[in-house]
């Protein structure tokens, strides 16, 4: 859940007295009219001089607020109330007051506050896979241990701190900085690898049920390549990112990649994909989410079979564990052990009562 949705408990706070002194409203625009304006405004900018709440409501005119999450979060605070996701304890539930149809058009109605073009769908704000690129532009930091073994060879061990940031309505930027620690064969080495920058931007912002993202990464010679920290050379890595729903709880994501080595001819080059499917238990912020992925570069292949829990009941932070198994070329592929903590730094980790 997302500091939107707590506003939205103050929304309906005052549908219960109200109900009981005008006549009751039949429509979704009348419900707003006469009982959310009070706190929010007719307008939903919620600027208003008196409120019959404490906590300050969000304007939902602001595309940035009303934009990033999907259908079923709001519906859930809707229909079960605040203390259902980790929210307000001031919203009521009201599933046993409202149809499910009209749970629904509350949603549009309050999305319909943004007037702007050209936001994705936060339906299409799925869980992040171990591998596979995020098609939805982001806020996100994380931190992701890796440790892999090779038949015959010493464990390596590696961490990356993640830094992702939207910029307006479709675009992301990201910079990766990993500590690595390998044994090459005489003695470990530890120390900084080859950081990464990037930037993606979302091409099919106004589809329901799928985004078509595209991207391009650098991979920057930091490391030591001596030391067996880092590659050497620059690396440019074009991409396409999909996300696609299949109901309200499973959905598949992709990523297709060319990896081109700066001082290296075309037929060196790697051809990297990623095929993640994964499904949610509940709808809520805070389920568990069971994901498989198929990992290929150029000939090898993987399966990553991943497990993902949401750590916060406002879904702010989260935490998944996998391992990587290959299917061929065994030797040169390994077993790596994959994870990453997640926290969404704009959203609000506890929900303010």
């Amino acid at each position: 859940m997302r500091a939107f949705l707590i506003v939205l408990s103050l929304m309906l706070f005052s549908a219960s007295s109200a109900a009981a002194q005008d006549p009751t409203p039949t429509t979704v625009p009348e419900m707003w009219n006469s009982w959310c304006a009070r706190c929010h405004g007719k307008d939903g900018t919620g600027k208003l001089p008196d409120r019959p709440v404490t906590v300050e409501p969000m304007d939902f005119t602001q595309c940035s607020l009303t934009t990033p999450e999907g259908d079923s979060d709001w519906e859930a605070v809707i229909s079960h109330g605040g203390p259902a996701a980790g929210l307000s304890s001031q919203m009521p539930g009201f599933g046993d007051f409202l149809k499910p149809e009209q749970v629904s058009e509350f949603v549009s109605f309050i999305r319909g506050f943004c007037k702007e073009k050209g936001w994705p769908t936060g339906n299409l704000n799925l869980p992040r896979p171990m591998f596979a690129e995020k098609a939805f532009p982001e806020n996100e930091f994380i931190l992701a241990p890796v440790v892999s073994h090779k038949p015959d060879e010493p464990v390596g061990v590696a961490f990356a701190s993640i830094y992702e940031r939207r910029i307006g309505k479709r675009a992301q930027l990201e910079a990766v900085f990993p500590i690595e620690s390998v044994d090459p064969g005489e003695e470990r080495n530890s120390g900084v690898g080859d950081v990464e920058v990037g930037l993606k931007f979302a091409l099919t912002p106004s589809v329901s049920n799928h985004l078509f993202t595209v991207g391009f990464d650098v991979s920057m010679p930091t490391g030591s390549e001596s030391k067996g920290l880092g590659g050497g050379q620059f690396v440019f890595e074009p991409y396409l990112a999909t996300a696609t729903t299949i109901g309200s709880q499973t959905y598949l994501q992709t990523q297709f990649k060319l990896e081109l080595p700066e001082n290296e001819s075309w037929r060196d080059h790697a051809f990297v994909y990623n095929i993640y499917l994964g499904r949610d238990l509940k709808l809520s912020p805070s389920t568990f989410t069971f994901g498989f992925e198929i990992n290929g570069e150029n000939e090898e292949v993987a399966v990553t079979p991943q497990l993902r829990k949401g750590l916060s009941r406002t879904g702010a932070l989260a935490g998944a564990v996998g391992v990587r198994l290959p299917i061929n070329h065994r030797d040169e592929q390994g077993v790596t052990w994959v994870g990453y903590l997640l926290w969404e730094y704009l959203e609000p980790v506890r929900s303010r009562r």
